[in-house]
Order: structure tokens, then sequence, then C-alpha cells
């Protein structure tokens, strides 16, 4: 039954989800580069057919990078298959074959060790388990950096899956015989086994190495989607998008059975906006920063001094920035980069620019007779008189009319346009202590009224969505904007059922920090000061809190240093 659901669902999804075409807008190129690989198990497979990563990199800005996962992701695999003779040999073959590959995602060990949970039996019966199905993730890692010695390798993680409300088949579902075995679970019981398991490969000494990394996707749906409708589960209830934690999200709800696959009848496989969000999670906290690696230098916009002018003389300062038409009137946005603080002859030879869609109606349109057109100019200094939006800003002539090659989608909300820069518009980035922007849109003749969208400014509180200058340059300013990046906490025991440790690093022993204890909606429910100490650790009961995932942290004011929790009773 398993054997032939499968089948069909192959073709199904291999002919609604057909191999990507040539980028939406400027595939300057027309040459892809593949420069990721998928290994491992169903959740690699469904990732490949679906093209997840084509189109996350795609919606970050990358629509000239894709993926392959031939051969490589196949349902049902175990790490222990792929590292036995034969299979090892067919990854081997594959890593030899795709030279240009540099990132290889794993998604594996599921099937060596969740499908081992029971409700009845205590947790820590899937540490052999896990233990084994590290010692062959090892083999094959060995294997590829045998060949590619530089090879970033992903150790991936699942997200939550949803039994309960994929069931509408009963006993014909080909899961229900695995939610039997785990005794009918609810969310609450099932999800903290998967996070247990992650966390315990997280903590593996090898996945925080310069090679490899353990990349956190659980709870990456619940939050890219929310839970739009009432859960059968407790507590019954609903939730709108990004309002719940990264990772985790909250642990009492399944993900939604609308991102699930198979129509929703699939308990554990998403369909291709779940898997999706979770490719998107990847790009956007490791793949992003890799592929731009090169660049050694990037700073936001100024969005005080961001927004869109119209061609009726209206102005929207510090607002979202706006391109497009509404009606009888057509909006030009403007991006304002600050680089007053480059250093004199200071030379820039590589440069892009980011820009993200917040929000819009209707399409812009590439195919057949009907093209619409983005363009994007510059003006050294302002395009007005003053660094204030103006009028005249619509009409003001550019000092460069097309800035470079323009890569990347519009069409759909947090998806990126990428603009690579030309030389002679680095050159004047150099020299300059202020650029402008200036996006607009050139319709076809037969353009509809309504066709308009906002962008994010440089004021955005997610600095990864704010227009950002990326640039390779002679000499990094000292000073520029940063990124403030939380380091991991120690914590142990983790799960736990009341005690909880964990190391004071060092740099706060001496002036003390605030520590704080946060919910799944932010709320703090345990807050206390640790004063100057000579101590490496601190303990911390928790008895009094119910089971669930919560967030710890300690601050002394300008540092912070995280981690989350989960607690078992």
């Amino acid at each position: 039954m398993k054997t032939q659901f499968y089948a069909l669902l192959l073709i199904a999804t291999c002919w609604l989800f057909p191999k990507s075409s040539l980028a939406d807008i400027g595939d300057c190129s027309g040459e892809y580069k593949t420069k990721v690989m998928i290994i491992g198990d169903s959740w690699a497979h469904f990732t490949w057919i679906y093209q997840s990563f084509g189109e996350a990199l795609k919606q970050n800005g990358f629509p000239d990078i894709k993926e392959d996962g031939n051969q490589t992701a196949l349902i049902s695999m175990q790490a222990e298959t792929w590292a036995s003779e034969g299979w090892i040999d067919l990854i081997k073959s594959r890593v030899k074959e795709k030279k240009d590959v540099e990132v290889y995602v794993m998604y594996i060990g599921g099937n060596d060790v969740v499908w081992k949970w029971r409700r009845d039996k205590p947790i820590d019966i899937l540490l052999p388990y896990a233990d084994e199905m590290l010692k062959n993730t090892d083999i094959i890692i060995d294997e590829i950096l045998k060949i590619n010695p530089n090879a970033q390798i992903l150790i991936a993680s699942y997200d939550y899956p949803n039994f309960a409300e994929t069931m509408e088949m009963g006993d014909s579902n080909p899961y229900y015989s695995q939610y039997e075995k785990f005794g009918f679970a609810p969310p609450s019981e099932l999800n903290p086994t998967l996070i247990y398991f992650e966390d315990y490969r997280a903590k593996y000494p090898r996945y925080n190495t310069p090679n490899i990394h353990h990349i956190n996707n659980i709870g990456v749906a619940q939050y890219y989607y929310g839970y739009p409708t009432p859960s059968i589960n407790e507590p019954y209830g609903t939730f709108l998008p990004k309002t719940t934690p990264l990772p985790f999200g909250d642990t009492r709800y399944p993900t939604h059975q609308n991102l699930m696959g198979l129509a929703g009848l699939d308990a554990f496989h998403f369909n291709a906006l779940g898997f999706r969000f979770v490719a998107h999670n990847i790009v956007k906290t490791y793949l992003n920063d890799y592929l731009l690696r090169d660049y050694n230098y990037h700073f936001n916009s100024t969005g005080s001094l961001d927004g869109w002018v119209c061609s009726n003389g209206s102005v929207g300062q510090g607002a979202d920035v706006r391109i497009g038409r509404l009606t009888d009137k057509d909006y030009a946005g403007i991006f304002t980069f600050n680089t007053d603080n480059f250093s004199e002859g200071v030379t820039i030879d590589k440069g892009s620019l980011f820009f993200a869609r917040k929000s819009g109606i209707g399409n812009l349109r590439n195919g057949g007779s009907v093209i619409d057109e983005v363009t994007v100019e510059m003006k050294i200094g302002a395009f007005g008189s003053s660094n204030e939006l103006e009028k005249g800003d619509y009409t003001e002539a550019a000092d460069f009319t097309s800035v470079g090659c323009i890569q990347g989608s519009t069409n759909v909300n947090d998806y990126k346009l990428r603009v690579d820069l030309a030389p002679e518009v680095l050159s004047a980035i150099a020299a300059g202590k202020q650029v402008q922007f200036r996006v607009k849109v050139k319709f076809a003749e037969n353009a509809g009224p309504l066709t308009y969208f906002d962008y994010y400014n440089g004021k955005e509180a997610d600095k990864y969505y704010a227009p950002t200058l990326y640039l390779r340059m002679s000499e990094a300013p000292a000073v520029g904007i940063k990124e403030n990046k939380i380091k991991q906490l120690t914590i142990y025991p983790n799960p736990t059922s009341d005690v909880l440790n964990f190391d004071i690093p060092v740099e706060f022993r001496k002036n003390g920090v605030t520590a704080s204890i946060t919910n799944t909606i932010g709320s703090i429910v345990k807050s206390w000061k640790i004063g100057q100490t000579n101590s490496v650790r601190e303990v911390v009961n928790l008895k009094d809190l119910p089971v669930g995932v919560y967030n710890l942290s300690i601050s002394d004011g300008n540092n912070t240093q995280a981690g989350n929790i989960v607690i078992q009773k």
C-alpha cells in the first residue's frame, strides 16, 4: 500500500512541479550555476522534486544558483543505507560529476532514529540509534570531503509533523500504522521528541566545525504560515504568521495541515510551500552569507530618507518604498545610502544591491509580447536639491540610468531583487558621500491600472529584509552597521524536568548580568540578576514552569547570549 502510494505521489509531483525555467526578471547571463546538492531521505527527495532550494534561492536574490538531487535524494533512505557499500559509491559518483557544487544539504537520520520512538518508553532509548546514525553520517561526510575538501556540509533538521489532522483516510492512510505505534500521541508529546533528537545531534562536536553545520528548521513552517484554523488538539487555537519564536515555534501545535503533502493527507512530508519555507530558512541562516562571502562590507539604507515619489508630485518619505501604478499615478521608489565614512581613494571592484518586497497588488508580466521592465537608476548625492524627498525627484535626471544587471523576481512578498552593479557605478559610489537609487517600472502599453509593490525600507527591524549594499572594497570602513548576532548559551540538561544549569561566559562575570526566561509568545516568566561572580555556572529551578519550549537569555546591557530550553515532566 505504502509503495503504491509513493509511486503515485512521485508521478503527481513530477507533473505538478516541473523543473523551473529561467528567472523572472533579467537573468543576465542566461546560465545557472549548480552550487547545492541535496542528499538523504524522503525530505531530501521532496525538496528536490519541488525544486525548493531553487525557489528559495530565487526568493533571496539568487535566481542564478540551482540545486541538484538527482539520485542522491531518495524516499525511505537511512544513514545506515547511504553509508553502505554501493550506495556510498553512488554519492561519491555524483560528487565527482557535479564539480561546481560547493554546498551539500543532508536531510538524514529521521528513519534511523525518530521512527523508533514509542509513547510509553523513556526518550533516551533513542540514544543508541542516534549514535549509530551519527557514525554512519560521518562515513558519508568523510567521503564527500575526500573528493571536495572545501565542501560545506549542512545537516538540515526536520520540522514538526502532523499526524492527527491528516488521518481523514483513517487506517488506509499510509501513516496510520506509524501513528498507532506512536500511541496516537498529540503534538505536545511528538514535538519534544523531534526537538530532543535534533538537539542531540546539534551538540555533536563535529557539527560545529568550519565545514559542517547543523541548521535548525524546527518551527519554521509555523513561523512563516501561522495556524489559520483551530487545531483539533489542545489548546485548540490559532495564531498569525511570524508570531511564534524561531526556532521551535509552539510545541503544542503540529505544522498546519495546509502545508502537508498529498493535499493534507501526508503526516510527515510537506507540500511545495512548506518545503520552500524550510529551504528559505537554510538560505537565510547560512547560504546567503556563504554566497556573499566574497564581499567584505555591507550596510543598510538610511530608512528616514527612503520612500517614494509620485508622478502627481506627492511624496512619501520614511515610508515603505513604492514602485508601480495606482489608477492614474505612477510611483518611483527611492533608496538612500550614506557613504560618508568611506576612506578617500578607496576602490570598489564588486557590488550588489538587494531590496525585498513587503506587499503589493498585481504582478509584473514577462511573457510573450507583454513585458513590464524594472529600471534602477542612481544619483550621486540626491535627486533633488536636498536629501529630503521632493516632488521633482520623480523626473530629476539620474547620473546613471541603468546601474547594472537585475536578478530575481518581485511578484511575491519577501522576495528580493538583486542588482549587480556596473564598474562605473561602483567607482561613483566610492567617490561620493551619499548615493540614491531610484526604482521604476516601465509598463507595457496595455498594463492595468493596479500594479504596485511596496518594498521594505532601511528602518525594517529585521535587517535581513532592509535594502542592503554589499561591496568588495580595498579598505572596508572601520565604522558601519554590523549584525548583532546572539551567541549560544551552554545549557544542560536539556530537556529538563526541574533543575537547569547554564555556563556563565567569562566576559559576563566581571559586571554581572540579567537573566530572563520567556515563553513562546515572548512573555517573561522568570527574571533575576546575577552579580559579579567567579562562578562558571548558574543553577535555576524550573519546577514551577509547565511543559513547553522557553528561551533563556543573559545580557549585560550591551551583549546577549541565549538558548532554548525544553521542559518535560
